[in-house]
């Protein structure tokens, strides 16, 4: 599965030691918990930056490729969440999801969830990626070169206000 990582780190080793998420808890891990953060799309890594850094132009950001194999990650059943997931307080219940899956004997190396932004996408098969860093079979993630992101200048125009 080819996933997308959005950052403004030019290294590799930085770019994914998940030590930022672990640092300051994502909407599906807790504190202390090296996480990576992707998308299935270029586009709506995109849209999940913008939401987590407010009007930040991306300048200086990179795309990063990463190829999972299709084996080693879960689709989270999203019908599990209930209507107030996408709120600030929903951030909670989330990360109960995020752990638990985390704490199964065999997890998997990422699980597949909707984006808090458009959650429609899911469904039209276009999904956020939590991936642990800390996974047995991290290394079985081959990542890409990165990409200087190249953004229109309309987009960057509209996050620069």
């Amino acid at each position: 599965m080819r996933l997308w990582r959005l950052t403004a780190w030019p290294s590799k080793g930085r770019a994914f030691d998940g030590l930022a998420s672990a640092r300051s808890p994502g909407r599906w891990n807790q504190r202390g918990r090296p996480t990576v953060y992707a998308a299935s799309s270029v586009a709506l890594a995109v849209l999940e930056i913008v939401v987590q850094s407010g009007s930040a132009p991306l300048l200086g950001y990179h795309a990063y490729p990463i190829d999972v194999p299709d084996g080693l990650i879960v689709r989270f059943d999203r019908t599990r969440l209930s209507p107030a997931w996408r709120s600030v307080a929903g951030r909670d219940e989330c990360r109960v999801f995020g752990e638990a899956w985390r704490s199964e004997a065999a997890h998997s190396l990422g699980l597949m969830v909707p984006s808090a932004v458009i959650p429609e996408a899911y469904t039209a098969g276009d999904w956020c990626v939590v991936l642990d860093r800390t996974h047995g079979r991290w290394s079985e993630a081959a990542i890409g070169e990165p990409i200087a992101l190249d953004l229109d200048q309309r987009i960057v125009a509209l996050l620069g206000r």
